[in-house]
């Protein structure tokens, strides 16, 4: 090492062991020290070590001399913290000595305890601030769906799945990363080619595209463990049949989930996306899924829209979700 660098380190050195030969100043160090604590405030640590602020004021000078902490800006406020990009050599291990010294200090145990209740106010003020706008904050950061995609991992890893009416298989392949196969069962030729366009790119090897209508799904008696029918049974002519084949492949056990229109009066769906069904009344497919061998059949209608089509000025219609389970021991 150059005689010079040598020099500069020893008088760092010696700096910080100026800085540290002082109880407020190896004080406010304990209270930074804490992991996972914010940054604090001059204020923050005078409250906490019932100090006037000036006193702390000149402390954190001292500190901040020495390359022990570091200071940033956040609106009209400082907030220091302790240094994270500084590799003093032996300062790791004379932090340790002083945590250990300081361990079950009264002192400090007060400070800490004080400073609980401070940041603990600290957080309540900052929800007091942003409750209003909380969903928009959340969204702005996360979108709005991540809530209900993190939902997806409550799946069993081990089931296997039947997309009933896959269309381009974006909800298999969302499904995919959480259970052990996924069925995307689809009838139409132009659909299918899509889904397997979709899957190429989605790095997804547990998905199987199945050429195959709704009433008669070209899948094994009792072969998955979740039937799922996603806005599709309203293109279905045979709604009866279809709710037996989608009891026919699940096993004893198994769930059946269909989320479809509540009934409507809109002649595009007819007309435009060759929907038979204007929706359907929840109690009524309640009824036909206990009728088909279902148990244990519930819905309940997600929240209402108010989203109107741009071009017609539409109200997009309700959607509800039913559950119903195949019965243990029932055969197919």
């Amino acid at each position: 090492m150059p005689a010079s660098d040598k020099s500069n380190s020893v008088e760092q050195w010696v700096r910080v062991l100026r800085s540290l030969a002082d109880p407020v100043r190896m004080r406010i160090l304990q209270l930074m020290d804490s992991a996972g604590r914010p940054a604090l405030r001059v204020g923050e640590l005078a409250d906490a070590l019932k100090m006037p602020q000036s006193t702390i004021s000149r402390h954190l000078k001292t500190l901040l001399e020495a390359d022990l902490i570091e200071a940033r800006r956040q609106g009209t406020a400082i907030l220091y913290r302790p240094h994270v990009s500084r590799d003093i050599a032996g300062l790791k291990e004379l932090r340790s000595v002083s945590r250990k010294v300081l361990h079950g200090d009264d002192e400090l145990r007060a400070d800490l305890s004080r400073l609980s209740r401070i940041l603990e106010q600290r957080q309540e003020d900052a929800f007091a601030e942003t409750a209003p706008e909380w969903d928009s904050i959340r969204e702005r950061w996360f979108g709005d769906t991540f809530q209900y995609e993190a939902m997806l991992a409550a799946l069993d890893p081990g089931w296997a799945i039947a997309d009933i009416g896959a269309g381009t298989a974006s909800l298999s392949i969302n499904l995919a990363p959480h259970v052990s196969r996924v069925y995307a069962v689809e009838p139409s030729p132009a659909m299918l080619k899509a889904a397997r366009q979709r899957l190429v790119g989605s790095g997804r090897d547990n998905v199987e595209i199945v050429a195959g209508a709704v009433e008669e799904i070209p899948l094994p008696e009792a072969s998955v463990h979740m039937a799922l029918a996603c806005l599709v049974l309203h293109h279905v002519a045979d709604t009866t049949r279809a709710l037996a084949e989608m009891h026919r492949i699940l096993i004893p056990g198994g769930v059946m989930i269909i989320i479809d229109l509540l009934p409507h009066q809109i002649d595009y769906f007819r007309e435009k996306m060759g929907h038979r069904w204007m929706g359907f009344q929840p109690q009524k497919l309640q009824r036909l899924a206990v009728e088909t061998g279902f148990t244990a059949a519930r819905w309940h209608t997600l929240p209402a829209r108010t989203t109107r089509l741009k071009d017609t000025g539409i109200r997009v219609p309700d959607i509800f979700v039913m559950r119903a389970a195949k019965p243990h021991g029932a055969s197919s």
